[in-house]
This record gives structure tokens, sequence and C-alpha cells, in this order.
């Protein structure tokens, strides 16, 4: 008698990616005490990267879980500067998501390169001006001032981002560094005056306008950031800070 005997699997293990989503989940939720414990059982997963190239040191700067990224990268110190697929690194990923602890203790370590560009061209100063985390963008003027110029792919520096979003206090701690050009055009030819215009940006107009930045500057589509104006008040304003007021 012929028996067909049928081999029974059993559940495997969650594979190394499961795991890897399973960390960034639970430290995006600052889940930090379930985040260990599962490095704890996998301690190979601490360097295993995502499809984007992201790691513990990554999670650890998006949900800013300083232990841990600490953890990551006193397992491996080239983690503290590590890119991921786009150029971003974990400098970067916290000040775009505002960890002020993080960011202090990776502007502490002589590797992290303050001034490092993504893929877009972008600085961790211009995402600090993006999100407008006060502390953050100060920290990074100071840190590495010569990022304070630098355009990304699109001309903008980190001044055209500040003055977008109307933050005063960035724009002047800019402008502080000594290292900002007021007249910078984007690829739009726009300044950072420009942009503070068309979003009527009123207390950034005037200071930028007061510093000497030029209203009468054309850009691409032979605009000046007066003719961008649509408050009469500030428009104004802005003449009598240069002395066109009649």
């Amino acid at each position: 008698m012929n028996r067909t005997f049928q081999m029974t699997s059993t559940p495997s293990e969650k594979s190394m990616v499961e795991l890897v989503h399973e960390l960034a989940g639970l430290l995006r939720e600052t889940k930090d005490d379930e985040a260990k414990r599962l490095l704890t059982r996998h301690p190979n997963l601490v360097g295993f990267k995502d499809d984007s190239g992201r790691s513990t040191v990554h999670f650890a700067a998006v949900g800013g879980s300083l232990p841990l990224l600490q953890f990551a990268i006193l397992n491996d110190s080239e983690m503290a500067d590590k890119e991921d697929d786009l150029g971003w690194t974990p400098l970067m990923i916290a000040s775009s998501a505002g960890r002020v602890e993080v960011v202090r203790y990776l502007l502490s370590l002589p590797s992290v390169n303050a001034a490092h560009t993504n893929s877009n061209r972008q600085t961790s100063l211009h995402y600090a001006c993006s999100k407008n985390h006060v502390e953050i963008a100060k920290l990074l003027i100071e840190a590495a001032p010569e990022a304070v110029n630098l355009p990304d792919k699109f001309g903008a520096t980190a001044l055209h981002r500040a003055a977008s979003r109307g933050n005063d206090v960035i724009v002047r701690a800019l402008i502080g560094s000594g290292k900002c050009s007021l007249d910078r055009q984007d690829s739009e030819g726009n300044t950072a005056l420009h942009l503070a215009c068309d979003e009527n940006r009123a207390d950034v107009a005037l200071l930028l306008a007061h510093r000497g930045a030029d209203i009468g500057l054309n850009n691409n589509e032979k605009k000046s950031p007066l003719q961008l104006v649509k408050d009469a008040e500030l428009r104004h304003k802005l003449k009598v800070s240069v002395g066109q007021a009649k």
C-alpha cells in the first residue's frame, strides 16, 4: 500500500524586509521601547536598509528617537552621515521633522556635514526654513554658514524658503550670518523679496527692503517685487523704505 506523505509548512519568521518596515513604523510613532526590543531580538536589523535606502538611523531621525539614533551610530559610526537613495542624511531628516535634540547631537559629531546637499541640491537648512523650525535653522546657520547661500536645483536659497514662509526671525538670522545674498535670483528670476511680496509677507518684505534688497529688480516675467505687491499699504511702505514715495 502506497502512502503519500504531504509536507506541512510551518509559519516562517518575518523576513528582514518586513522587520525593517515594522521598525520604521515603530520609530515614526515614537514607540522607542518596542523598537528597542525588536532590535534586541534581531541585532542585524540595525543596519538593514529598506527599499529607499533608509535604516535605523534614518527612522530614528524621523521620530526624534535620540537613544536609538545613538545606538545605531555606536554600532557603525559611518551611519551618522549616511545618505539614503535620494541623498537625505539623518541630519537632513531631523531638520525637516523638527527634531531639535537629534539635530543638536548630530551637529556635535565631526563626521557630520551640515552643508551636505541631496539629489535636489537642497541642504538641511533649506528644509528647516521651509518648515519654520527656527531653533534648528539657527543651529544650522551657526554650524555651516557656508550653506546659507547655496542654491537648490531650482536656484532657491534658504532665504527664498524663509521669505516665502514669512518667517522674519529666520530671515534675520540668515542675513546676520553675513553670507546671505539678498538679491540672489532663482530659476524663475525671483529674489526672496519677490516671493515675500507675492505671498504678502509684509514683515519680511519690509525687512528685506530695509536691509537693501532691490525692489525694482525684474524676474523672468519682467516683474519687480513692487509690481507683485497686492496690498496698497504694503506697496506704499516699501516705497517709503527706499525713498520712492511721492
